[in-house]
């Protein structure tokens, strides 16, 4: 791996909301350390497209929506780093912070969205130093 390049973590959107979609997609293009590899408003054909993925560092994961974005972090936690839901309802937030690595409460701006994703990058780095 080249020191001077910075790694980038490979990321799937799930929202059943184009408008959130696009807005994520612009938020992941924009962030040179993530690099998008889906993004689906049907978590169903999210859940059939995921298992040709393999491992993903970032699941952006809406939770209100035909089959429960909870539901799915429980589905897919072995094969993702980091679940990050968002979504519009505060009042999953237990849920979301047991079954997933953060929230994000809409609508969101890009500075928070771009300081979530180096905290829990960074979290990553700061465990492999103590176990090193």
């Amino acid at each position: 791996m080249n020191p001077f390049k910075p790694q980038t973590h490979s990321c799937v959107i799930v929202d059943d909301n184009p408008l959130s979609i696009k807005i994520l997609e612009q938020y992941v293009a924009k962030n040179p350390k993530l690099k998008l590899k889906g993004s689906f408003t049907d978590p169903v054909a999210a859940l059939a497209a995921f298992w040709g993925y393999g491992k993903i560092d970032f699941l952006l994961l809406d939770i209100q929506m035909e089959v429960s974005g909870i539901d799915m972090a429980r589905m897919l936690r072995n094969r993702v780093k980091y679940i990050l839901f968002v979504t519009a309802h505060s009042s999953y937030a237990i849920n979301a912070i047991t079954d997933g690595d953060s929230l994000l409460l809409k609508p969101i701006g890009y500075p928070t969205f771009s300081a979530t994703i180096e905290q829990l990058i960074g979290r990553t780095q700061l465990q492999r130093r103590w176990l090193s």
